[in-house]
């Protein structure tokens, strides 16, 4: 019987499976993984941007969208005539100012030139009077 001997390898086998080659390799997988995760860091970041430029955009409509509504009412003569009254307050021809008044506030007695005496007098005298 023949020694049974494993089939010999082709030079190009060796050279495929040599130190400098795999080194490589390792080097270029570690490379690509670098920046795979580089660009995937980048879509997180593009993705939380294009979440924040949304929500701008949406308050930037709802402001458009008040912002046409006051030129609108502006555009007619009532909204005129409102935003005069506000910022001149002024009045028609014709038409009267009523005027709120406020009863007016009980006078405090000043006790200040007073001696102790007289304040414990009056202090005493007041529980008696009900409290006026």
């Amino acid at each position: 019987m023949k020694d049974v001997q494993p089939p010999k390898k082709k030079p190009q086998t060796r050279r495929l499976y040599s130190k400098p080659v795999l080194i490589g390799l390792a080097i270029l997988i570690v490379l690509t993984a670098k920046g795979t995760w580089g660009v995937y860091q980048k879509e997180i970041e593009s993705r939380k941007n294009v979440a924040m430029v949304m929500s701008e955009l949406e308050s930037l409509e709802k402001r458009k969208a008040f912002l046409d509504a006051e030129t609108e009412k502006l555009n007619s003569l009532e909204g005129k005539e409102e935003l005069i009254r506000q910022k001149y307050q002024v009045s028609k021809d014709g038409e009267s100012v009523l005027v709120v008044v406020d009863k007016p506030l009980p006078v405090v007695d000043d006790e200040g030139d007073k001696n102790f005496f007289s304040k414990m007098w009056h202090s005493v005298s007041g529980i008696f009077k009900g409290g006026e």
